[in-house]
Parts: structure tokens; sequence; C-alpha cells
């Protein structure tokens, strides 16, 4: 039997992005976001670099490419002929975890290879490239149309009604901050107190988070996340490689809704949605390194470990066998319905109580038409 060469995994190469030592990051962020490449090459007289998304996190707009070699310490590319066997690829990137580039005739650049590409031409099956995941006090949870895995139903319906609590506390701790700051702030106009009873239970919220194991939690979902999507194997050594911020965690999505929010009242609605979309995700990865998440540890990495492995038993069973996966079960398996259902179900009950006590005459309309609001 002839042994696979590089040069039979051809269809699966990536194509070759490059940009100069001299560009700014933020100039390299921009290509990563045009172009939707996770890898981008560059040259210096060492040889050729390889610079993933990742590696761009913590610096600012006008660092310069080579800055960021010097101090990310970024090793120079691993690289494979066309005529070497697959092996050698398997080796390079089990042990680096970075895509792979394939040097043609004359040692130039012809493809990237990245691993959960190839084990999908082998395998003959597509790996699953996106996932979602949750972090929660109960444990994690991921899943995609497909499959899912981790903690049960009952648990996300418990972390639905968990967020209703959250978020009712917000909006309490809110109004709560808008009638204190309103008399302290007494020179400031209503936007910038009301600006201010919005930002400050936020903040409180993010820092809560930070110091308790949710945060460690989280890091450790990332982690396998990034593993999962890129077909690796999903053990402790493994997982230890990757980042823990994520650029489809909701973090983002959080600080994209607050910009805009803060931008259209104090700047022109539209330059504040262009400010809004260039700028959302780098400043949502740095609080995700910063506050968000944490360096989990053997006991979060374990959980998240758990729920992966899960997920991915299912994915295969899915797949391997065909299984058609109808139009409920793709929502059901997003664990949506369940989160929504708990969250709902304590807006529900906290209404309910608030109209019995205001029918019996124990609670005052004022504080009714405040809980109300949650419908």
């Amino acid at each position: 039997m002839r042994t696979l060469l590089i040069s039979d995994l051809r269809p699966v190469y990536k194509k070759i992005n490059f940009v100069s030592q001299f560009d700014t990051v933020g100039r390299l962020i921009l290509f990563f976001r045009t172009h939707g490449c996770e890898i981008f090459l560059t040259y210096t007289n060492d040889g050729y670099w390889a610079i993933s998304n990742e590696d761009v996190i913590g610096f600012g707009w006008d660092d310069l490419v080579s800055e960021l070699l010097l101090r990310k310490s970024i090793s120079p590319l691993m690289f494979v002929s066309e005529s070497d066997s697959i092996d050698k690829f398997f080796q390079l990137s089990l042990k680096y975890k970075r895509p792979v580039v394939v040097l043609g005739h004359g040692n130039i650049p012809v493809g990237i290879l990245y691993y959960q590409d190839v084990m999908a031409f082998l395998n003959g099956y597509p790996m699953p490239t996106r996932v979602s995941g949750i972090s929660t006090p109960f444990g994690i949870f991921f899943s995609n149309s497909l499959a899912r895995g981790g903690i049960s139903d009952i648990k996300l319906f418990l972390t639905g009604s968990l967020f209703s609590f959250f978020a009712i506390i917000m909006f309490l701790a809110g109004d709560f901050f808008y009638e204190i700051l309103k008399y302290i702030f007494v020179d400031f106009d209503p936007y910038t107190v009301s600006l201010l009873s919005i930002v400050l239970p936020l903040i409180i919220f993010l820092f809560l988070i930070k110091f308790t194991g949710l945060s460690k939690l989280h890091g450790a979902e990332h982690k396998v996340a990034h593993a999962i999507e890129s077909g690796d194997i999903l053990s402790s050594h493994s997982v230890g490689f990757y980042s823990r911020v994520h650029k489809r965690c909701g973090t983002n999505l959080l600080i994209l809704l607050l910009l805009l929010q803060v931008m259209v009242i104090y700047i022109n609605p539209i330059l504040a949605c262009v400010i809004a979309l260039f700028a959302w995700r780098a400043l949502g990865n740095k609080i995700q390194f910063y506050i968000t998440t944490s360096e989990p540890g053997e006991k979060e990495i374990n959980n998240a470990l758990f729920a992966g492995r899960d997920f991915m038993k299912n994915y295969f069973d899915v797949v391997v066998n065909n299984v058609k996966v109808s139009s409920f079960r793709k929502i059901y398996n997003s664990g949506i319905f369940q989160i929504l259902s708990g969250y709902f179900f304590v807006i529900f009950v906290i209404n309910f109580l608030a109209w019995s006590l205001l029918w019996l005459g124990i609670l005052p309309r004022d504080y009714y038409q405040l809980l109300r609001l949650f419908l």
C-alpha cells in the first residue's frame, strides 16, 4: 500500500495570505476580518512566520507586526514539503498545535494545512468546525445543530432561571443607582446619569464573574471549544495550548450592544454604528482576557473535557449513522429552548406573585408597575 504524501492533501490546502512585518497590528486585524482567514504569513531575514488571529490579542493598533513577533516569541513556521509523508504533518501539528505550511518547488509556500481539515478529508466526514458553549454554575454545555453534550436539560432550565434573576437584579440595581446618582451629580444631564446607572451594575456584574469560579470555568469552556473546532484530541494536555479568548463569546455581543447604546446617545447614530462594528470585537476580546475568563485549573479543565467528549460522542453518532436531524431538534440541541423556558418561568412567577400581592393590598402599585416591566 502506497504511503500517503502531503501532495495527496492538495484538495484541502488553504490559501496563503501574506502581511508585511512593517505593517501595523491594526491593519493585520482588519486583514483577518476582511478575508475571514485564520492565519497570515510574514517574511523576515530569518524566514517565514505564521501569525494566527489569537496572536494579536493584547496588542495596540499602532504596534508593528515585527514587534508582535518579538514580544510573542513566535517560532518560525512549521513546514512540510509536498514530497513528505503525512505522518510528518501529524507530528508537527499535534506537537505545536498550529497550522502547518506546505512548501512546493523552490521552497515556495503553496498552501496551509489545518488538522481538522486533514482529519475530515481522511475520514470522509466533516468535523465540527463551529461549536457553541455555555458556562454555568452547574457545568458546561456544548452544542451545534447536529448534537449536544454536557449538562442536562434541567440544569439548562435552572441556568435560564438564574439569568432571569440576574436580569431583575441588574434592572433594580440600575434604578437604585439612578436615584442616588441624580442627587450626587446634580449638574450632570439626565443622559449621563442614566448611562452611569447602566454601566455601574454591569461593571459590578463582570467583576463578580472574575472573582468567582465561573471565570475559570468560562476559560476552560473556550479552550475546549477551540480544541473541538480545530479537530484536536480532547485531553488536558492538548487543550492547555489553546486560548481562553473566543471570537464568538457572548461577551463580545454584550460589548457590541453596550457600545451601540452608549454611542447612539452621544454620537451620530450612523457614525456610532461604524465605530462600534470596528471596535467591538477587539474590546470584547480584551474584556474576555482580563475579566470574564481566568486561566482554568485541573478541575475546570476536566469539567469542560467531560462536556466536550460527551458532545463529540453524540456528534459522531449522528454523522456516522447519517441520522436526519429535524428543524425542531436543531433548536432543541442549541439549548436555547430550555434556557428561555427557565428565564420566562421566573418572570411569570414573579409577575403572578406581584399581581397577587397587589390584589391583597400588600404591594404598592408603584412596585407592581416596576416588577411587571419584565413581561
